[in-house]
C-alpha cells in the first residue's frame, strides 16, 4: 500500500488484493477475515497519522475493499482459445508439470521443424504458460518448486533455440534490458532481450537483481540506443525511479531513451510517465515497434 501511495496509483493496491483474494480462496483465511484486517488497519492508521495522510490511506482502503469484494475467486486461463498455439502450449505445460522436460523439449523443437516461428513460441507458448504457471501456484495447483522447474527448464529450452535468433541482419541498434536492483523475476525481460535480438538489434542482457552503480557504468560503455529495466514486485518501483534520474543526470547517458515493463506498468495508466520513463509497452512486440520509432 505504501508504493501505491508514493506512486499515487490505487489500482496498485487494488490489484493486489484482488491476487490475494484467488491466493487465500485455496487456504483456510475467509474474506470476512481480510477484510476485518483491512478494517482494522485503517483504524490503527487514523490513531496515528495526521488528518491529511489518514484521508489518503482511508481512501486507499476503501477502494482496495472494494476491489476485493469484486474479484472472482477463480481467474480465466491465459492459454484461452484465441491463441494459434493453443493445444502446443497446453502440451508443453503439462509435460513440465509432470516433470518430462525432454517431452517439452522435443515438442518445441518439433514446432520450429514445422515453420513455427521463434516469435510465436516466444509469444503464444513462452509467455502464456509462464503466466498461467502463476495462475496455477496462485491457486495452489502447483508447488512454489515446480513453478521454479517450470521457468528453469523454459530457460535452458530458450537457449537451445538461441542460433535461431541470430539470422536475421543485424540494424546496428543497441539495447540494454536489465532487471532493477532488488528484481528476482528474469524471464521475461530475457524474452524481451532476444525478440530484439530476433528483429536485428544488438542486446544485452544483465539478468536479476543488477546493481544500480554498475549497470550506470555499462550504459555509459556500451552507449546503448535504448534502455529498458524490468520490475515486476512494486516495492521495486523506487529504485527503478532512482535509476532513471541517474541515466537522465549522467552527461554520458541522458540522451538514452529508457523503457520499463513489468506487472505494474501493465496495471497503472502512466506510471511509466510518472517514473520519468520514455515510454512502456504491453508485450515485447509492442516495444519493439515503439523502440524503432524512437530511434529511426
Amino acid at each position: 500500500m505504501s508504493e501505491s501511495i508514493y506512486a499515487g496509483k490505487p489500482e496498485l493496491f487494488n490489484e493486489y488484493l484482488k491476487w490475494a483474494k484467488i491466493f487465500f480462496a485455496n487456504l483456510s483465511v475467509s474474506d470476512e477475515d481480510i477484510i476485518l484486517n483491512l478494517e482494522l488497519l485503517k483504524e490503527a492508521l487514523a490513531a496515528k497519522l495526521p488528518p491529511e495522510m489518514n484521508a489518503i490511506t482511508s481512501n486507499f482502503i476503501n477502494e482496495g475493499i472494494a476491489a476485493y469484494k469484486s474479484q472472482p475467486k477463480i481467474p480465466s486461463s491465459y492459454i484461452d482459445d484465441f491463441n494459434p498455439n493453443r493445444v502446443s502450449a497446453e502440451n508443453y505445460l503439462n509435460y513440465l508439470i509432470m516433470g518430462e522436460k525432454k517431452a517439452a523439449y522435443d515438442l518445441i523443437m518439433s514446432d520450429v521443424n514445422n515453420g513455427v516461428s521463434i516469435r510465436d513460441i516466444y509469444l503464444n507458448i513462452f509467455q502464456v504458460t509462464q503466466r498461467e504457471t502463476g495462475r496455477l501456484w496462485q491457486m495452489n495447483k502447483i508447488s512454489v518448486a515446480q513453478e521454479h522447474y517450470i521457468t528453469a527448464v523454459t530457460q535452458l529450452i530458450m537457449s537451445q533455440l538461441y542460433p535461431f535468433l541470430f539470422t536475421g541482419q543485424n540494424n546496428g541498434k543497441r539495447i540494454i534490458v536489465s532487471c532493477i536492483n532488488g528484481e528476482l523475476h528474469e524471464l521475461a525481460p530475457r524474452m524481451v532481450a532476444d525478440l530484439f535480438e530476433l528483429d536485428g538489434w544488438n542486446s544485452y542482457f544483465y539478468g536479476a537483481n543488477t546493481p544500480q552503480e554498475s549497470l550506470i557504468k555499462e550504459i555509459a560503455s556500451i552507449k546503448p540506443d535504448l534502455l529498458a529495466i524490468s520490475a515486476t514486485m512494486t516495492f521495486n518501483l523506487l529504485h527503478v525511479e532512482e535509476l532513471i534520474k541517474k541515466v537522465k543526470n549522467n552527461p554520458e547517458t541522458k540522451d538514452i531513451k529508457i523503457f520499463v515493463g513489468g506487472y505494474p506498468f501493465l496495471i497503472a495508466e502512466g506510471l511509466w510517465k510518472d517514473m520519468g520513463a520514455d515510454g512502456t509497452a504491453i508485450d515485447a512486440l509492442s516495444a519493439i515497434e515503439l523502440a524503432n520509432q524512437l530511434t529511426n
